[in-house]
């Protein structure tokens, strides 16, 4: 059997045991030992199955995700999310389309804490649908902005996104974690102007606005959560420390003020935090580990390479590739989640973007815009489930009509992030 025929195979095999509905991790890792089994016999596949488990569970490099995920669990465990919303609701929300703008910006601070989209349109939705029905806002309109704001997650350092794709094609983690900041800013932007506009055609009550002293006394007393992503992002920008260290001393900083500022939990409950960190950071290890072993046979049957020459042949342009991935990914994005998405084909375009000399800070930008429209398109959008299952009385075809006008907006966003680079690449450039 020729290689080509056989990496067509293992690719084939792998869309059968997704349509078969098994786990993502266990099927790339399934079907690349099957792979190496074919091609190099049963006991070296069950050492390489060894070895990727034990590398993929002990790289120093991907040791940033637990840490992250860690003081994530802190963050939500020490109700920083309702500080935030506290301090945007009282700055913001007497304003036209006010809630809203709180809900917007309130997920994007948690997102630069959390790192997780799904958690930070979760708990914001349990924190701001309940007071947008409260204030007459549009159901619709309320549980669109919600799952939407929540992708700002992928975007926004800390991004479990940023991380895997910084290891896959040996990018620096930080420069990538730079790199979202403008683009997470200007898209938080455009959703607040289009909440504003919407508001525009009324259907809500309007509060009344909060006087100067109470906003400095909200924002004094919810300081020490605010100042937790500005503590990460400022050390990684003037290079104080690295992603791994921001990591370690967000999680000693966020555990601080859970223990001892708000002292919110006990020391009772650190278990049960952990073990929630646990869970999530094996769900992704997993998946990796099973990207690995399916990149590993891919490798060998020189796919990467072979689709590498193809793509010049054809003597694509940069543009026209990135379009032709995009395409692609908005379709993968139906039906898989981001971090599988990014195990399953960088291996395959990494040494592409190297041949065509496409920058790979843009890539990853481009490529995180495509995952948090993936988040939030049917049938498999995370964030829609999420939202659905916040309360019985929310419909799941009520949170699909409501987020379509957003996926307009992050599609003019997407054409706008490929037509200006510089939007990308400006700050990771300006790193110490």
């Amino acid at each position: 059997m020729s290689p080509e025929t056989a990496g067509i195979l293992g690719i084939a095999f792998l869309v059968v045991l997704f349509l078969l509905r098994m786990p993502i991790a266990f099927s790339m890792a399934f079907a690349g030992f099957a792979g190496f089994a074919y091609l190099s016999g049963l006991e070296p596949a069950l050492m390489l199955l060894a070895r990727d488990l034990y590398d993929s569970f002990t790289s120093y490099s991907l040791s940033v995700i637990p840490m992250f995920i860690l003081m994530g669990c802190f963050a939500f465990a020490s109700g920083i999310s309702q500080r935030l919303y506290e301090t945007t609701y009282t700055w913001f929300g007497a304003l036209r389309g006010g809630l809203t703008i709180a809900t917007v910006m309130a997920c994007a601070f948690f997102a630069a804490i959390c790192g997780s989209t799904a958690a930070t349109a979760a708990t914001m939705g349990k924190i701001a649908l309940p007071e947008m029905r409260k204030y007459k806002y549009d159901p619709t309109f309320a549980t669109g902005t919600v799952a939407a704001a929540g992708t700002l997650g992928t975007m926004i350092p800390p991004s479990t996104v940023f991380i895997v794709y910084g290891v896959l094609v040996e990018e620096s983690i930080g420069k990538l974690f730079i790199a979202g900041v403008i683009p997470g800013l200007v898209l938080t932007l455009i959703l607040i102007v289009f909440a504003v506009y919407r508001s525009r055609r009324g259907g809500y009550v309007r509060m009344e606005p909060a006087s100067w002293q109470e906003r400095l006394r909200v924002t004094r007393k919810n300081i020490w959560g605010i100042a937790l992503p500005f503590l990460i992002l400022g050390g990684i920008y003037t290079g104080v420390f690295t992603p791994t260290e921001a990591a370690a001393i967000g999680l000693v900083y966020s555990l601080f003020i859970t223990l001892v500022i708000y002292r919110t939990i006990r020391l009772r409950d650190l278990p049960n935090i952990c073990l929630n960190a646990v869970g999530t950071s094996c769900m992704i290890a997993m998946i990796i580990c099973g990207a690995l072993l399916f990149g590993r046979v891919m490798t060998m049957l020189e796919t990467p390479q072979k689709l590498t020459a193809l793509i010049i042949q054809w003597q694509l342009s940069p543009i026209t590739f990135v379009l032709a991935m995009n395409v692609l990914m908005l379709i993968l994005g139906c039906i898989l989640e981001t971090v599988s998405i990014i195990m399953l084909t960088m291996p395959l375009v990494a040494p592409i973007l190297d041949a065509l000399k496409i920058d790979p800070i843009w890539y990853a930008i481009v490529l995180t815009v495509n995952m948090e429209m993936a988040l939030v398109t049917p049938p498999v959008g995370m964030n829609l489930y999420v939202i659905n299952g916040l309360d019985k009385d929310i419909r799941m075809a009520e949170v699909i009509r409501g987020v379509a006008p957003f996926i307009l907006l992050m599609m003019g966003f997407l054409i706008f992030t490929m037509l200006f680079p510089p939007m990308s690449t400006w700050l990771p450039s300006m790193m110490k």
